[in-house]
């Protein structure tokens, strides 16, 4: 299988880096001690810090999302998942628990402050890809059965004809979600060109080291960039 970045995409995102892992072998039946408690302290870390902006979207990190998404016509009702997720770590409280891998990678996106998501492997069938939509792309929505209408592009993870995310990093579909069953795994974080490729490494590093050391994965890396849009396994 392979997941390509096309060149429009960096166009509108210049300097982006991709921290991609495939992971096999998972076991995600139960949430490791280390993982929850990992989650609580950059839950709360976060949450100070977002504090110390005064509000989620002017975080360093966050504001370069809300300034390109807004130049490719994306509503500001539309934020990148990490502006949501730092948003709901500032109002405090115990942070909500998933599972194992969503927990694991929602505490790297706090802790870096960038966008980090997955899709079960098992779920797709390829190519994986991130381009603008196209007619004919279809998008089922969390709780839906039926699909939802896309212009034509917008800026989506893919999996063949199938829209795997909305809007880039805003919403993810029903389809291919990380459940306690998934057994292999796409881990990808987004690091604008504004963050730099040194925070995208960072995280691939943690994310490959994690699934290892927590879930028992064999793990493949991959930083993709416009110099390197693709990825192979």
């Amino acid at each position: 299988m392979q997941f390509r970045i096309h060149e429009n995409i960096f166009a509108h995102f210049p300097g982006l880096s991709l921290a991609v892992v495939v992971a096999d072998g998972i076991d995600n039946s139960c949430i490791p001690p280390e993982v929850s408690e990992a989650w609580r302290l950059a839950w709360t870390k976060a949450g100070q810090e977002a504090a110390a902006y005064g509000n989620a979207q002017s975080h360093p990190h966050v504001r370069p999302w809300r300034e390109r998404l807004r130049a490719i016509g994306v509503s500001s009702k539309f934020p990148s998942s990490i502006e949501a997720l730092l948003r709901r770590a500032l109002k405090g409280g115990e942070p909500f628990s998933i599972n194992g891998l969503v927990d694991f990678y929602n505490a790297i996106s706090l802790r870096y402050v960038v966008p980090v998501g997955g899709f079960d492997l098992e779920q797709v069938s390829g190519p994986l890809e991130l381009r603008l939509t196209r007619e004919g792309d279809q998008f089922i929505a969390l709780g839906e059965e039926e699909p939802q209408p896309v212009q034509v592009g917008e800026v989506a993870y893919t999996d063949g004809r199938t829209i795997l995310t909305r809007h880039f990093v805003w919403r993810q579909s029903r389809t291919a979600l990380i459940t306690p069953e998934t057994r292999r795994v796409f881990l990808v974080s987004e690091s604008l060109g504004e963050v730099g490729p040194q925070v995208a490494q960072a995280v691939l590093e943690e994310m490959t080291h994690g699934l290892r050391r927590h879930f028992g994965a064999e793990v493949r890396p991959f930083l993709l960039s416009e110099a390197k849009p693709l990825a192979e396994w």
